[in-house]
């Protein structure tokens, strides 16, 4: 077991560097508050009764590369997405194999969710083979190339999202204030992680003179990895709603239909529509065709296909 609290805080305030201090007075700054544990599987949840969370580095890594595959769902789509719009036709993947290096680029997304799986199967990091094509998240790491760098802050966004998630479990657990139903907490912990990393966009953007609408809109699309990632990681028979949790559809779409969303550009819904189509086509969720007018219309229409 290794505690590694101060490489959690540090994450957030990279992610969340307007809110950074107040996350401290909320969930403490003392050590042992997350622990790496070498355990097997993807393992990231709040220890009930305690202000701990556990977490391994399998579950790290997946995350890692579920941010990468996510990326080669955009290179597979939004070329194609656009011409499907301006020549007003529906979006349907069965059809697109036709298309110039399309079934190339759906073998490559493919490829890489594979490699997530097999990471979850192993014992260890150290079974793992690395894919030569994504960075290792090793110490002191450096990502020079452009496009590579935009993958690592949305990781790192993902990331935030699902500790934040977690936080607020303990938070409720200490507080005394858990919901009855369960299903009620984690609906509860994921508006709290989405409005802690949307809420003080303005704040953080009136210091860094970036745009408010840019921000957030990156900042959207790593909470749509980390949602994406239950596709990966958790058994089909689990993506529907229970007793315990919400549906990956409705936790999507509680993000996309949010206040957050509101006033975002042409192209965050169209990253939004090519991630989500790259992901149901690759669990096999598409079998219609989906008109759209526009690129916020076709990812909401892919949503609905999500159990």
């Amino acid at each position: 077991m290794l505690d590694v609290s101060d490489a959690v805080d540090l994450l957030f305030t990279g992610v969340v560097p307007e809110r950074a201090q107040e996350l401290k007075h909320l969930w403490g700054d003392d050590g042992n508050r997350v622990r790496l544990l070498p355990t097997e599987g993807f393992l990231l949840h709040q220890l009930p009764g305690t202000n701990v969370i556990q977490v391994n580095e399998i579950a790290l890594r997946q995350i890692w590369l579920i941010g990468f595959a996510a990326w080669d769902a955009v290179d597979a789509y939004a070329g194609v997405m656009r011409l499907l719009l301006m020549s007003n036709q529906p979006f349907e993947p069965a059809c697109l194999k036709v298309l110039d290096r399309q079934m190339e680029l759906d073998a490559k997304f493919d490829r890489a969710l594979k490699r997530v799986q097999e990471l979850g199967r192993c014992g260890s990091v150290d079974e793992f083979e690395w894919p030569k094509d994504v960075p290792e998240p090793t110490i002191g790491l450096k990502i020079r190339d452009i496009a590579q760098k935009a993958i690592f802050e949305l990781v790192c966004i993902a990331g935030g999202f699902v500790f934040l998630h977690e936080i607020r479990h303990g938070i409720l657990d200490r507080d005394g204030k858990r919901p009855v139903q369960l299903i009620d907490e984690e609906r509860e912990c994921d508006q709290f992680a989405r409005i802690f990393i949307t809420s003080e966009v303005r704040t953080y953007s009136a210091q860094t003179g970036d745009s408010e609408i840019e921000v957030r809109a990156k900042r959207l699309l790593g909470i749509v990895i980390a949602l994406l990632t239950i596709l990966v990681v958790t058994p089909r028979q689990y993506w529907g709603k229970s007793s315990s949790h919400p549906s990956v559809r409705e936790r999507i779409e509680t993000v996309l239909k949010s206040d957050a969303c509101k006033h975002l550009s042409e192209t965050f819904w169209l990253t939004c529509a090519s991630m989500l189509g790259s992901f149901a086509r690759h669990f096999g969720l598409l079998s219609d065709s989906i008109p759209f007018a526009n690129f916020e219309e076709l990812a909401l229409s892919i949503c609905e296909v999500l159990p």
